[in-house]
Order: C-alpha cells, then structure tokens, then sequence
C-alpha cells in the first residue's frame, strides 16, 4: 500500500502539481528581466554617451517588461490552476504532513511568488519611464 501511495504522490507532484521548477519560474523570469533591463540601458549609454536621448532603450524596456509580465502571467494561470484542483475543502490551515498538505503549500508560495515578481517587474521598469537621458 506505500509503496503504491509513494507512487501516486510522485505521479502528481511531477505530473500534475507544483514542482520546484514551476514555484521559481516567476522569480527567475523577474531576475532574467532585471539583468536585460540594466545591462541593455547601461551598454546603450556606454555606447550613445552621456547625452544620448533615451528614447530607443525605453521602448525595449517597455516591450521586455510586456514579454515578462506574459511570462509570469502564464506561470500564474498554471499555478491558480494547480490551486484550485489542490483545494478539495476549504480548509487553509496545513495540519498534516501529507503529500496534499505539501502540494497545497507550495501552489500557495508559487502563487505569492508570482505576484511578487510581478510587482518587482514594475519597480524596475520604473526608472525608465523618468529618465530622458543617460546622465
């Protein structure tokens, strides 16, 4: 009968549930993000100098921020609905140590970290959208 039970609970947690890889996408995708973001600006106006006009790495920026926010956004659809499958009576209070118990957890952390690295997508785009030169 364990044997069986570990069975089911690999099947679903790589088949159908919340591995680590889909918990870390969010946060790689914003971290992939940040380093384009900063990178590009910086080699632009290391190229363009001091009083080049921003207007060309802005608009890259503005499009890698889309192209991030789809990415996390479809990280997200698959998580809630990991979530919603996972949620089988109302009861968010994570009491056992069961193989539904953890998969529920880590739809929840995958769901937070989602939003997290959406909100940190904005902040870096943030500074972009100030600036009109590289000075």
């Amino acid at each position: 009968m364990s044997a069986k039970r570990a069975h089911n609970e690999v099947e679903r947690e790589t088949g159908h549930g919340t591995d680590l890889w889909r918990v870390i996408a969010a946060p790689i995708i914003w971290a992939l993000h940040f380093l384009f973001c900063y990178v590009y600006a910086a080699i632009y106006c290391e190229k363009a100098g001091r009083a080049a006009s921003l207007d060309h790495p802005t608009l890259v920026v503005i499009i890698a921020t889309l192209v991030a926010l789809a990415g996390i956004g479809l990280s997200t659809h698959h998580i809630w609905g990991v979530r919603a499958r996972s949620l089988t009576d109302n009861d968010f209070e994570f009491e056992h140590n069961t193989p539904e118990e953890r998969h529920r957890f880590l739809s929840h952390v995958a769901l937070m970290l989602c939003v997290l690295s959406a909100v940190a997508v904005f902040y870096v785009t943030i500074p972009m959208l100030y600036l009109s030169t590289c000075r």
